[in-house]
């Protein structure tokens, strides 16, 4: 009896514990939920904050590339505009020598001197020379002169008219630009998948008082040695200095003198613009009696004197304001004897410099042309010579994400209390560099400093600097 009273009362007892587990599994439940909320929650919070830093480093590099592409275009556009200047010195020098051509012809149809004379002292190959003075696609006129002009003037127009605007462009607005490039970057890696864009504040820190070239003098050194060098590659503009001589007809009262065939020609290119070019040929016949009585008689049989002015400037050469004196090169010798002429002033400072064509020379510049051109050139360097670093600074607020998980783990105070800034806003910084490297070493082993001739700028991300 007493043992069946024990086991009601266990049975009972066993009977009111049944409901003891279920609370326990509830709260164990509800605080593994909790805990992955926790971390699905950091992980998201972790994952915005990398997809954050990313798209800040790839707006940086955006900008650096877009600031490597405007400094190759101001390089580009000072390659192309000492381009068209070496175009329009090569146009003068032919058409020079088209000049030449044009008086050569005129020589030959007057006899003076003879084509026969010229082969017979100087050898078949100037006699064929001087006859295919002839031979022209302009013919007897000045028309491939005028067709040269035209060929310059165009060159010019470009020079003054679409480079110019082509180079504004380039320093237009380039914070607004490079803004612009820092935000559609960030919208293209950002934007959720509903098509709404990332609420952001950005900031962008840009060299701009280093990035905007600055316009120097064509005269300035930098400009000058560039133009040198480059021109100083034309072998065609080089100066054209060559005497043929006859050896075998002596004159016996002067044997120490010989028959010359001089062909003179120089190309000067000044940075300034006021460039000239001239040309001569003449042939240099022995005359006079006993030694110092001898001189060499010019017959000119080609000349030309070309010369460039900026806008009507009014600027002579050294030899230009020999020519322009009164009586310097007569048009024949019936009123003065050549030998008269050639013991002024003039024609004894030619003797002792080089032998020059001293009356061909004079006839050139009584038939010179006069190009005018419009463009002043107008080179651009850099402003410094600092690295160029760019900053972008990127804030997101964290109420603007739009991942539900991360929004219901961000009520749970515990999660905030990680890090303080994230309780506001996730912040990310870097930092991108425009510099200079050539994909080769120079040739003669030099170093080469950042420049804007060479289009060779790039760009990378860096550490903060």
């Amino acid at each position: 009896m007493a043992l069946k009273v024990v086991n009601r009362v266990a049975r009972s007892r066993q009977t009111q514990q049944n409901g003891a587990a279920l609370v326990l599994v509830i709260v164990v439940a509800g605080v593994a939920v909790s805990a992955w909320q926790h971390r699905a929650s950091l992980s998201q919070l972790f994952l915005a904050q990398q997809v954050l830093h990313q798209s800040t480093a790839a707006a940086s590099l955006a900008a650096a590339q877009h600031q490597a592409r405007l400094l190759n275009g101001h390089a580009f556009l000072n390659r192309t505009i000492m381009a068209h200047q070496v175009a329009m010195a090569h146009l003068m020098t032919i058409a020079s020598a088209e000049k030449m051509r044009y008086e050569m012809s005129r020589r030959l149809a007057r006899g003076n001197p003879p084509l026969f004379l010229i082969g017979m002292m100087f050898g078949p190959h100037h006699a064929a020379a001087y006859a295919a003075s002839r031979v022209s696609v302009s013919g007897t006129s000045l028309n491939g002169v005028r067709e040269l002009q035209q060929a310059f003037e165009r060159h010019d127009h470009l020079l003054s008219n679409r480079l110019d605007k082509a180079r504004e462009r380039l320093l237009t607005n380039v914070q607004g630009d490079t803004r612009a490039i820092v935000r559609a970057v960030l919208d293209k890696n950002m934007t959720y998948q509903t098509g709404q864009r990332a609420q952001l504040m950005i900031d962008v820190d840009l060299p701009v008082s280093q990035l905007r070239p600055k316009l120097i003098n064509p005269t300035q050194q930098t400009w000058r040695a560039w133009f040198d060098r480059t021109l100083k590659q034309h072998q065609y503009l080089d100066k054209r200095r060559k005497t043929a001589r006859n050896w075998w007809v002596i004159n016996h009262e002067c044997p120490h003198m010989r028959h010359e065939l001089r062909r003179r020609g120089e190309s000067d290119f000044s940075v300034d613009g006021l460039w000239q070019v001239t040309d001569s040929l003449s042939f240099h016949a022995v005359r006079g009696a006993k030694i110092l009585l001898c001189y060499w008689r010019e017959y000119p049989m080609g000349f030309s004197n070309i010369k460039n002015d900026i806008r009507g400037q009014q600027a002579m050469s050294e030899s230009d304001m020999v020519f322009s004196r009164k009586g310097a090169a007569p048009e024949d010798f019936r009123q003065m004897t050549f030998l008269k002429w050639f013991t002024s002033q003039y024609a004894i400072t030619s003797l002792f410099h080089g032998f020059a064509n001293g009356l061909a020379d004079g006839w050139g510049y009584r038939s010179r042309l006069r190009w005018r051109s419009r463009s002043v050139v107008k080179p651009y360097v850099l402003s410094g010579s600092d690295p160029f670093v760019i900053r972008v600074s990127v804030s997101q607020r964290l109420d603007s994400l739009k991942d539900p998980v991360l929004r219901l783990g961000l009520r749970i105070k515990g999660l905030l209390n990680i890090q303080n800034d994230w309780g506001q806003q996730l912040t990310s910084v870097a930092y991108a560099q425009t510099y200079y490297d050539r994909y080769e070493a120079r040739r003669d082993l030099k170093h080469e400093s950042a420049n804007l001739f060479q289009p060779f700028w790039m760009a990378r991300n860096v550490l903060a600097p």
